[in-house]
């Protein structure tokens, strides 16, 4: 398990990525993603999950037109991003995990948690490695968004 990471300051942010076969079906991606979230609140504590709930679920762009994503994001209240190949790659440094099926088809070790830390932003790290189902994955990234800025200043 990842650390949890030091929420004594407020302005975090949580996103969610996903990476799916084209056999996945919204009902167990949507299933998927409520576990994960569930599991990131945990992480996080109860006491902060609304201060840092998630709004953005990010897929690869090569997902970008599965209605049956679009339905799962509609479902959840997420918008849906969509980092480009280059910004998945950008990210492989911060990935925990390794899947062959995901270094033939992205370029990465695991398209969900690069997905995620992309969407996240810089500074993003990952608060939940992939987990997986049968034919999906999802991971969650967190960023501190009140650090970088006050890093900025």
């Amino acid at each position: 398990m990842v650390p949890a990471p030091d929420l004594n300051q407020e302005g975090g942010l949580v996103v969610p990525g996903v990476g799916f076969a084209s056999a996945c079906t919204a009902r167990e991606l949507e299933g998927l993603m409520r576990e994960v979230l569930a599991e990131a609140r945990a992480v996080l504590g109860v006491e902060r999950a609304g201060v840092l709930g998630a709004r953005q679920l990010a897929a690869p762009v090569h997902k970008s037109d599965s209605r049956m994503l679009a339905t799962v994001a509609r479902e959840l209240e997420l918008e849906l991003v969509f980092p480009s190949m280059a910004a998945l790659a950008d990210c492989q440094g911060g990935v925990l995990t390794e899947s062959p099926r995901a270094r033939a088809t992205a370029a990465v070790g695991s398209v969900a948690e690069a997905a995620a830390l992309a969407a996240a932003g810089e500074g993003a790290r990952l608060l939940l490695p992939r987990r997986l189902s049968p034919q999906a994955s999802c991971a969650v990234a967190w960023v501190d968004r009140q650090h970088l800025f006050e890093e900025s200043s």
